[in-house]
């Protein structure tokens, strides 16, 4: 099991996960991408749906990281 952890704050893992697709980043963490879904969903952080590149061409902007994590 390895122990090479890596420290995120919630908006750095936000903009990790906005600015590069999911499977890309997970590669790079040394996860899945359904993992890296899970810590998301834990840190209340919202992830890109399959669409995502689609409407970025369109001129829309992703949801804003606004909330505070507790």
């Amino acid at each position: 099991m390895p122990t090479n952890y890596i420290t995120l704050t919630r908006q750095e893992l936000y903009y990790m996960v906005w600015s590069e697709p999911m499977s890309s980043l997970a590669n790079t963490f040394g996860t899945s991408d359904v993992a890296l879904a899970k810590r998301c969903r834990a840190a209340d952080v919202p992830i890109p749906y399959s669409d995502t590149g689609a409407r970025k061409t369109a001129g829309q902007e992703p949801p804003a990281c606004t909330a505070q994590h507790k």
